[in-house]
């Protein structure tokens, strides 16, 4: 009899319990297509010197490689979210929630293409390759400007959409072309 009042009881106790919370991932809403290329008023070389000087500036502690015309730079930066775009995991920033359960990087390499069309005309092209890496899992998205990548994630929640996709949100690319817009 005893026995099966502690069974009733613990029935009565897990059946009021909240059931465990499901983690929903919603994919990254579409964003609009970046325009890589951008014509410039001002002669390639009078460009190019004075795009190689803001980046001596602006990209003093990082990787940096430059050839007359192009220009490539390597950045690791801390604050992921800022650059890329993964969707949400329930009401957290999915780049955010990776980083919490098991870190995270982000390595990003970016090339400036500069190229002579007329006298006074420059034509600018700017492309970024992203890396985004879980520390503890291994799983890496890896894709470009205007290029999202969906990759098969290794043990989503059951039920859960296997998927996930991730892109960039264009923040560094509009950065650097409006700074460039500004050397007009």
């Amino acid at each position: 009899m005893r026995s099966t009042l502690i069974l009733i009881s613990v029935a009565l106790l897990i059946s009021c319990q909240d059931k465990p919370e499901e983690n929903i991932y919603y994919a990254p809403q579409n964003q609009a297509v970046f325009e890589e290329t951008i014509f410039i008023d001002v002669d390639l070389e009078t460009l190019w010197n004075r795009i190689t000087e803001e980046s001596n500036k602006i990209f003093q502690n990082e990787q940096k490689t430059e050839n007359i015309g192009q220009l490539t730079f390597e950045l690791k930066p801390k604050n992921i979210s800022d650059y890329i775009d993964c969707g949400m995991m329930n009401e957290e920033i999915y780049v955010d929630y990776i980083d919490r359960i098991f870190e995270s990087s982000l390595n990003i390499k970016t090339s400036l293409h500069l190229k002579k069309e007329k006298e006074k005309l420059t034509s600018v092209r700017i492309n970024s390759k992203y890396i985004f890496k879980s520390k503890e899992t291994g799983t890496t998205w890896v894709f470009q400007t205007n290029e999202p990548k969906l990759i098969l994630v290794g043990n989503p929640a059951y039920g859960a959409e296997p998927y996930r996709a991730c892109s960039s949100n264009n923040f560094l690319e509009s950065s650097i072309i409006k700074e460039i817009t500004e050397l007009e």
